[in-house]
Formats: C-alpha cells, sequence, structure tokens
C-alpha cells in the first residue's frame, strides 16, 4: 500500500504543478499544448484524493494516514526544488511513480 500511495500522491502533486500556467512548460515540454493535458490540476486532485483514500481504507489505517501526511512535504520538495534547480528530475520521476502504483499490488 505504502507504494501506491507514494506514486499516486507524486502523480497528484506534478499534475497540480503543471496545471499552474507559470510551471506547465518546464514541465510538461512541448507535451503542454496536448488535448489531454488541458486540465491537469483536475487529475491532480482526483489522485491526491484517490492516495488519500486509499490510506484512509488500508488495512494499518492510522499507520498509512500518519504516512500520507508525512508524505505530502517529501514529494512536494521533490517537486518544488526539481522545477527550481532542474525540472528534468520531476519528469523522470513520473514513469517512476507510475511503476510504483502498478507493482504495488503484487508487493
Amino acid at each position: 500500500m505504502t507504494m501506491a500511495i507514494t506514486g499516486l500522491l507524486y502523480l497528484g502533486m506534478f499534475a497540480l504543478a503543471a496545471g499552474m500556467s507559470r510551471h506547465a512548460a518546464s514541465l510538461l515540454g512541448p507535451q503542454a499544448k496536448h488535448i489531454a493535458l488541458r486540465h491537469p490540476a483536475r487529475f491532480g486532485w482526483t489522485l491526491v484524493a484517490l492516495s488519500f483514500l486509499i490510506a484512509c481504507f488500508a488495512r494499518d489505517g492510522g499507520r498509512a494516514l500518519v504516512l500520507w501526511f508525512g508524505l505530502i512535504p517529501f514529494v512536494g520538495a521533490i517537486v518544488l526544488l526539481g522545477l527550481s534547480y532542474r525540472p528534468a528530475v520531476p519528469r523522470a520521476m513520473v514513469p517512476v511513480a507510475m511503476l510504483m502504483v502498478l507493482l504495488a499490488p503484487f508487493l
């Protein structure tokens, strides 16, 4: 469950940052004008809420909620520092986060 929560939260924070007009070009690159990425903030809030729901209904609900609240500044720092210094880092972490979500049920 931890991997799924972390991956969804990262993808949500990335989409929220990409939804800001200031950061869209540096995070999404040439795909910023793609029709499916027109409103990434909607996807971001959905992914953040989904990660919260997974944390709420996990077997170890209390620990998962503490983890979720602790991951918010950690994930936000990765996106924020990546935007400040090297935008390729947050972009490179998107496939890693997707892989975490996909592999979570098997681990």
